[in-house]
């Protein structure tokens, strides 16, 4: 397994089942992370111990058991997110009758953590909160990378590439100095925009939450809706409310500077032995 360590490994395991959760056969995720097979089945078998993973019999597939869910709801719980951050959602999605959704900035990359509906008949945006969104091809993305300094923001986006991920249609950021562009566009205006991008026929703008010290972004706070609602008249109307919103949660942001997942993981997977 060279320099990658076991416990890396298995977290790469865990973040690929993310994914697929109807499950993958073990020569699937062998294949997909370039392990060898034994060593796949090795962890597996760790993760399906300590009910992180389920293996299907008749299938012969792994997927992920809900207790790996839970634990991120525990986690939230425990800090206090719902109970401090949902009402300002909430407060936003009825103030604009749009969908809205906040996500926490960890170790270069976003995660959805919340959401609250606005609309509730006729053409709605509902989405499912999967992987968080992509840095480069969201106005999540965006809003946060423009807090960062210029060169910290294209080094964010150069570990990944401009490479969409599954599912996205397309995005107006192809290359660096578009990306520098578009990121000017936003710490000018102090929110970013994304319109048929991601998903076709759906618009979205989002805030930076910024950092009461200082540093970059805390993470961002979105609102997206249907672009046939999403007008510029109606986008220049929600913005104050959105901004607010982005402010209003900086000064409550419940959500602590959390080590890296590996480091929590180890104590998880300490039965391993390679």
């Amino acid at each position: 397994m060279g320099n990658v360590s076991p416990t890396e490994r298995a977290l790469d395991i865990i973040e690929l089942l993310a994914d697929h959760p109807e499950g993958l056969a073990i020569s699937d995720i062998a294949r997909r992370l370039k392990l060898p097979k034994s060593i796949a089945h090795r962890l597996l078998s760790i993760l399906v111990s300590r009910d992180f993973a389920v293996h299907n019999e008749v299938t012969q597939h792994y997927r992920l058991a809900i207790r790996t869910a839970t634990l991120g709801l525990r986690f939230f719980g425990n800090i206090g997110l719902n109970e401090v951050c949902q009402p300002i959602l909430n407060r936003l999605a009825h103030r604009t009758g749009e969908f809205i959704r906040i996500c926490a900035a960890e170790n270069g990359e976003l995660v959805w953590i919340a959401s609250a509906q606005g609309s509730l008949d006729g053409l709605r945006y509902d989405p499912t909160m999967e992987a968080g969104p992509a840095l480069h091809a969201t106005a999540n993305g965006r809003a946060w990378l423009s807090t960062l300094d210029g060169n910290d923001a294209l080094g964010q986006v150069r570990r990944l590439g401009f490479i969409l991920p599954r599912n996205y249609e397309r995005s107006i950021v192809t290359k660096e100095q578009e990306l520098s562009e578009e990121l000017h566009r936003v710490r000018v205006a102090g929110y970013a925009i994304s319109a048929d991008e991601s998903v076709i026929g759906i618009a979205a703008l989002a805030a930076p939450i910024p950092d009461k010290n200082g540093g970059p972004a805390l993470g961002s706070v979105s609102v997206a809706g249907p672009t046939v609602r999403m007008t510029p008249a109606r986008i220049k109307a929600i913005v104050p409310d959105m901004l607010s919103a982005a402010k209003e949660l900086s000064e409550i942001w419940p959500i602590p500077r959390v080590k890296k997942l590996s480091t929590i993981a180890s104590s998880e997977l300490n039965g391993y032995r390679p």
